[in-house]
């Protein structure tokens, strides 16, 4: 329930906005709600931690519920792009906390079975879903019905996963998170962890330039319709990989930075595929998508093993910002230089980053059992 409303924030606004505000207008008030979260993730973390997570659930979901209510009027009634803003910010800034206590909720179950990632992979194997599933959900509340339903919608998907949430156990042990604000910082900033937050930025941001290059790699061949199916296949293959090797224990071929230099080995095949037909190009990204559900799942496994007792929804907080931070910095990275430079240095962009972040991973990896 919590995973739908992000998937189909940014098509909802883009369907929704236009004419009476431009594309670039539209994609900013998505570039303020995801910046607004992602600056006020660990904050809410935090408060997750100090205060319980059912009293933050429900104060966020109140901020949230009236600033995605203001978008939609804002954008109906055709008032000032600021007007639109705010209401971005206040949606971004109030976004329940859901994605943070998920994964530690699961993070916390994996440690006491022995540090498995099954978990953790069904929660990206459940992402990869709705991504596949969001936009067109969206697109066609939209053009259906009404522009504005989908953000109705999305608000109350995102309470019902309020509701649901509140009623998960807490498994932070609060007895160890009560140490003065200096302490918890210089643990949570170790370098180990700063390490792997940076490989997580890189990863998502390699993962947003390959997303961004299919539909324009899709508009240059004249074949716009084109790009769900790419996005689709990278998907489809990111959520089949997830669940398969989220079964394996043990294989070195699973670990974090090996399965960074897999994507990187996967980026590279999509870019050589752009010299053929479109058709080959969503064959690749089937394959190139395998190891995306699974990063994903070693990246919050890894955190876990690395976070100092009591800071797990802080952590997750980060981490959070650190995902949504690398996706837009990824996306309007990868439009700039492709617009600058062309196809060419936009696909030598994405593996270099993922080697880097394979790099940067291997310390947090090493202390990992897993």
């Amino acid at each position: 329930m919590s995973k739908w409303p992000i998937s189909m924030f940014p098509i909802s606004v883009l369907l929704l906005a236009p004419p009476r505000y431009s594309y670039t207008e539209a994609g900013a008030v998505v570039a303020v709600m995801l910046l607004a979260n992602a600056v006020s993730g660990p904050t809410r973390g935090r408060q997750a931690t100090r205060r319980g997570p059912g009293p933050v659930l429900r104060v966020c979901l109140v901020g949230y519920l009236v600033g995605i209510t203001g978008i939609g009027l804002c954008a109906t009634l055709g008032e000032p792009l600021p007007f639109l803003l705010a209401s971005a910010l206040l949606m971004g800034a109030f976004f329940p906390p859901a994605s943070i206590l998920l994964r530690s909720h699961w993070t916390a179950v994996d440690r006491d079975l022995g540090h498995l990632t099954s978990a953790n992979a069904l929660e990206s194997a459940l992402m990869d879903l709705s991504l596949i599933t969001g936009p067109v959900l969206a697109g066609w509340l939209s053009t259906s019905f009404a522009a504005v339903l989908p953000l109705a919608v999305i608000g109350a998907l995102m309470a019902l996963a309020v509701v649901l949430l509140t009623a998960l156990p807490d498994r932070t042990d609060h007895a160890t998170s009560v140490s003065p604000v200096p302490e918890r910082a210089a643990g949570i900033l170790r370098a180990p962890l700063v390490m792997l937050f940076a490989a997580q930025f890189l990863f998502c941001a390699a993962l947003a330039a390959t997303e961004v290059s299919l539909p324009i790699y899709a508009q240059q061949r004249f074949q716009a319709s084109a790009s769900g199916w790419f996005l689709a296949a990278l998907s489809t293959g990111s959520m089949v990989g997830a669940l398969a090797l989220g079964l394996l224990r043990g294989s070195r071929l699973t670990r974090l930075p090996a399965l960074l230099v897999f994507l990187a080995a996967g980026t590279c095949g999509v870019g050589a595929a752009m010299s053929l037909r479109p058709l080959v190009v969503a064959l690749a990204c089937v394959p190139a998508g395998l190891v995306v559900g699974s990063i994903f799942a070693r990246f919050f496994s890894v955190v876990g093993t690395v976070t100092p007792p009591g800071t797990d929804h802080e952590v997750q907080g980060w981490a959070n910002s650190m995902t949504t931070v690398g996706f837009a910095g990824g996306s309007f990275g990868g439009t700039a230089l492709a617009e600058a430079f062309g196809m060419t240095a936009l696909l030598l962009c994405a593996p270099v980053l993922a080697l880097v972040a394979a790099a940067l991973s291997a310390p947090a990896q090493a202390q990992s059992p897993s």
